[in-house]
């Protein structure tokens, strides 16, 4: 989403290896969305009207989630990975 602070990260999603989704959370943005761009987005404003998951919140997960020996693909993948930075 697009918000006053420009694109802002409103949803994280990480599937295994059986393409099964062991995460899926919106994010709360840190500044007021100007632009929800669901359109390629898929996130609504009624997606974050109670969110309350910071991104911190998210880092925090993932984290626990992933290991020195995690293999991550994804499309993408850099612009995601800086995205949760």
């Amino acid at each position: 989403c697009y918000t006053k602070q420009g694109l802002e990260l409103t949803r994280v999603t990480v599937i295994n290896s059986d393409l099964r989704v062991i995460y899926d959370t919106f994010v709360k943005p840190a500044s007021k969305v100007v632009d929800y761009n669901t359109r390629f987005s898929g996130v609504t404003q009624d997606d974050l009207e109670n969110t309350t998951i910071t991104l911190r919140d998210v880092q925090a997960v993932l984290l626990s989630m992933f290991s020195a020996e995690s293999i991550l693909i994804g499309h993408s993948l850099e612009s995601d990975l800086f995205a949760l930075k």
